[in-house]
């Protein structure tokens, strides 16, 4: 899944492979279907839990569409 996270939107820089990571493990389809609530659920968990709240932001605003 090709995306670009600005730094910017980065709190701590050594996260930002980890975010990709996150972001590929819960996001891997532009498919919507059944369950996607769940994914976007846990990705925001596990980006809560390495305190990446902008990238959360970031999704919940509609700055980063994904599915």
């Amino acid at each position: 899944m090709p995306i670009y996270i600005p730094d910017e939107w980065v709190i701590n820089q050594e996260n930002k492979e980890n975010i990709y990571e996150i972001l590929a493990k819960y996001y891997h389809t532009d498919l919507m279907y059944e369950g996607n609530q769940d994914n976007a659920d846990k990705a925001k968990k596990e980006l809560t839990e390495i305190g990446e709240t902008i990238i959360i932001e970031k999704l919940e605003d509609g700055t980063i569409i994904v599915n």
